[in-house]
C-alpha cells in the first residue's frame, strides 16, 4: 500500500512539472509579470557613480541655435519645445530673437533651428546668408511652415529641395513613410486632432520624404523632408504643430535627420499604471454590468475585470503599478478623516502584491491636492485648506496602509484626477518619506486648473518626475502617435488605465467590456511586437531607469569609422539610441547593439552600455 502511494505521488509531481514546463514553454509567459519577474526587468542603479577614468572628458555635445520670435505665442511654444527636445537628444541650444540674426555667426553653431513662422517679415538680413552656412556643411531645421510666402522664401525655396510651391493645404491624416523616429514607418494617423495647415510643394528629385500630410478631399503634400544642400542639410516640418507638447518627439526625429549618425541616452522602460487600485469603488452598483453580465460591480471586477487584466499582463510580462486610495468620501478636515477597512480593498490589494506588482498612493481620498480654485468647479472637489491638512491625508494613507498592508512602501505617486498644486507637491514630500516617483500627465492640453504636467527629469529635490503620456482601453490615432512620439524621444511607453473604464461614456466611447478589452489586447501585442526589447518596469523601477538615463552624460567622438564614447556619471547600464547608415558593431563587451527598425539600411539600434567607455564601429552597409 505505502509502495503504491509513492508511486501514486511520484506520477502527480511528475505530471505537475510536465504542466509547468508546458505554461512556461508557452511563449515564456506563465510565470511572467508574477514574484518571478523577468531578469532583463533589473535595473541597476548605482549609488555612486563609476570610478573608472574617462577616455574622452572634453565636451563633445553640439551646438544648436534656435531663432525664434518671442511677440508669438506659437513661436514661443514652439521654442520651447525644440529646447526641451535638444535637452535630451544632448545638444546644447541657444536662443536668439528672429529679429537679431545680422549679427550672429551661424558658422560657431552646428546647427540652426528656425522656430518661428514669421522669418519673411522679422528676418533682418537675408535668408540667402543662412542657406550659404548650410551650403558651406551647416544643418538647418525648419520647425514650422511659414505663415507667409515673399522675398526671403522666394530666395531660399530651391536650396529647401523645393522644386515648385502651391497653396496652403488643411490636412487631417499623417502617414510615414520613414523611420523619423523607431517604429513609425508605414503608420497612418487620422482625426480632427491632426488637422493642421501645410504648404502645398512638389520636392527636387533628391529630396527625402519622411511624412506625407493627406485632406480630406485626396489632396496630398510632403509633410517632413530632408535635401542635401552642398555639404550640408536642410530638414522641414512643414506644419504649425511644433508648440505642442505631443510633438516634442516628432521634432527630435526631424533634428535627428540633419545627421547620418546620431547616439543620445533613453529611459527603455514600459510602464503601466491603474489608478484608484485598490480603492472602495468595487463596492458599488452598476448597471452596465449588472445587464450585460448579470453581477454587481464588485463581482465583475473579482470575476472578470482582474482576471483578464493579469491574462494580458502575464501574456507580454507587464507589470502594474496599482495606486492606492482608501475612501470615496470629500472629508478635508484633517480632524475629521475616518476609515472603515473594506475586505474588497484588502482582496484586490493582497492580489495586486502576490502578483509581484507595486502598490503607490494615489490619495487619502480622491480630493486633488490643491486649495480653492485649483480645480475646476464644474468637479466639484473640496479644496484644503493649507499644505499642514494635504500632508495629514496622506500620513493618514500611509497609517491605512501599513495596517492593511504591511509589506508595502509607498514609494510612487499619482495625483488624483492630475491636479497637483506646489503646495500639494511638498505635502506629498513631506508625508510620504520614501518617495522616489510622482507621476502627473505628459501633455498640457491648456486645460483649466493646477494640472500636474511634467517632461521626464529628475527634480531637484531627488524624486523622479515620470508623467503618464496616455490613457485608455482603447487609444484612438492621438493616443497611439503620442506614445510612438515619446517613445522616440525619450525610450518609454507610460500609460495609465482606470478600473471603472467601462463604466464612464466617454472614457469607454460606448464600448462593452469585451470591445474595450479587446482594443487593449491589440494595442500592447502592437507594443510588444514593435518594441520587444522595452523593459517592463514599475513605477519605482522605471524612476531609477530614469535616474539612470538623466544621470548621463554622453561624451562622444564621431568617426567616419566608429563612434568613440565616455559616459560621464556612469550609475549603471545605460540604454541608448543609435540612428545610422551603417552597420554598427561592439568593439568589445562594453556595450551590445541591437536593431530595432524593421528591414536593413538607415535605421535605430539600441546600444546597451554596461561599462564608462565603450566604441562602436560602423561598417559601410
Amino acid at each position: 500500500m505505502n509502495r503504491d502511494r509513492k508511486k501514486l505521488t511520484a506520477l502527480l509531481c511528475l505530471c505537475v512539472a510536465f504542466a509547468v514546463v508546458i505554461l512556461i514553454s508557452n511563449n515564456g509567459t506563465a510565470l511572467q509579470g508574477l514574484t518571478m519577474r523577468p531578469a532583463a526587468a533589473a535595473v541597476a542603479l548605482q549609488a555612486e557613480p563609476s570610478d573608472e577614468p574617462l577616455q574622452i572628458t572634453q565636451n563633445t555635445n553640439p551646438r544648436a541655435l534656435v531663432l525664434y520670435s518671442p511677440g508669438y505665442e506659437d513661436s514661443v511654444g514652439c521654442q520651447k519645445n525644440v529646447c526641451l527636445a535638444l535637452q535630451h537628444l544632448r545638444i546644447e541650444a541657444e536662443s536668439l530673437e528672429l529679429a537679431r540674426t545680422q549679427s550672429v555667426s551661424y558658422a560657431d553653431y552646428d546647427m540652426v533651428i528656425l522656430a518661428s513662422a514669421y522669418w519673411e517679415n522679422e528676418m533682418t538680413d537675408s535668408s540667402a546668408r543662412l542657406l550659404h552656412y548650410v551650403e558651406e556643411g551647416g544643418k538647418l531645421l525648419l520647425a514650422t511652415v511659414p505663415e507667409s510666402l515673399g522675398a526671403q522664401f522666394d530666395t531660399s525655396y530651391r536650396r529647401m529641395g523645393v522644386a515648385d510651391f502651391g497653396d496652403y493645404l488643411t490636412y487631417d491624416t499623417i502617414t510615414f513613410a520613414g523611420e523619423l523616429l523607431p517604429g513609425l514607418t508605414g503608420r497612418t494617423f487620422s482625426g480632427e486632432t491632426f488637422s493642421d495647415v501645410a504648404l502645398s510643394v512638389t520636392l527636387e528629385e533628391g529630396a527625402t520624404v519622411w511624412a506625407w500630410a493627406d485632406t480630406a478631399r485626396d489632396r496630398r503634400t510632403p509633410l517632413i523632408w530632408s535635401y542635401d544642400c552642398g555639404r550640408g542639410r536642410v530638414t522641414v516640418f512643414n506644419s504649425t504643430s511644433g508648440k505642442g507638447d505631443f510633438w516634442r518627439g516628432i521634432l527630435a526625429g526631424c533634428v535627428n535627420t540633419l545627421s547620418d549618425t546620431v547616439l543620445y541616452p533613453v529611459v527603455n522602460a514600459l510602464c503601466l499604471f491603474i489608478d484608484d487600485f485598490p480603492s472602495p469603488q468595487y463596492e458599488s452598483e452598476s448597471d452596465v454590468v449588472r445587464d450585460e453580465y448579470n453581477r454587481s460591480a464588485k463581482e465583475f471586477y473579482r470575476d472578470i475585470w482582474w482576471p483578464e487584466m493579469l491574462r494580458i499582463a502575464k501574456i507580454y510580462g507587464d507589470v502594474y503599478t496599482g495606486l492606492f486610495v482608501a475612501t470615496y468620501n470629500d472629508e478635508t478636515d484633517p480632524d475629521r478623516l475616518h476609515y472603515t477597512q473594506s475586505a474588497t480593498e484588502q482582496y484586490f490589494g493582497n492580489s495586486l502584491l502576490k502578483n509581484g506588482f507595486e502598490m503607490g498612493a494615489h490619495g487619502y481620498n480622491h480630493q486633488p491636492l490643491t486649495a480653492a480654485g485649483g480645480t475646476p468647479a464644474e468637479m466639484q472637489y473640496a479644496p484644503w485648506a493649507g499644505e499642514e491638512a494635504m500632508t495629514a491625508s496622506l500620513q493618514k494613507l500611509g497609517e491605512i496602509t501599513a495596517e492593511m498592508f504591511p509589506a508595502v512602501t509607498l514609494r510612487s505617486y499619482v495625483p488624483p484626477s492630475n491636479y497637483l498644486s506646489q503646495e500639494g507637491r511638498r505635502a506629498v514630500v513631506q508625508a510620504l518619506p520614501d518617495l522616489e516617483v510622482i507621476s502627473g500627465i505628459y501633455t498640457d492640453e491648456e486645460e483649466e486648473g493646477e494640472v500636474y504636467v511634467q517632461d521626464f527629469t529628475v527634480a531637484e529635490d531627488g524624486v523622479a518626475e515620470f508623467p503618464r503620456v496616455t490613457a485608455g482601453m482603447a487609444p484612438d490615432d492621438y493616443e497611439q502617435l503620442s506614445a510612438l512620439s515619446a517613445l522616440g524621444l525619450y525610450g518609454v511607453f507610460s500609460h495609465f488605465i482606470h478600473p471603472d473604464d467601462v463604466f464612464d461614456p466617454d472614457r469607454s466611447g460606448g464600448k462593452s467590456w469585451e470591445e474595450l478589452y479587446r482594443s487593449y489586447c491589440t494595442w500592447m501585442d502592437d507594443i510588444h511586437k514593435t518594441y520587444p526589447w522595452l523593459r517592463s518596469l514599475s513605477a519605482t523601477e522605471a524612476g531609477d531607469a530614469l535616474r539612470i538615463c538623466e544621470g548621463a552624460d554622453p561624451h562622444l567622438v564621431f568617426g567616419e569609422e566608429e563612434v568613440r564614447g565616455s559616459v560621464e556619471n556612469f550609475l549603471g547600464p545605460v540604454s541608448f539610441y543609435l540612428k545610422t547608415d551603417r552597420t554598427p558593431k561592439a568593439a568589445d563587451d562594453a556595450c551590445t547593439i541591437r536593431r530595432i527598425s524593421p528591414g536593413q539600411g538607415m535605421g535605430y539600434y539600441l546600444v546597451t552600455v554596461q561599462r564608462p567607455n565603450f566604441t562602436i564601429r560602423l561598417v559601410a552597409a
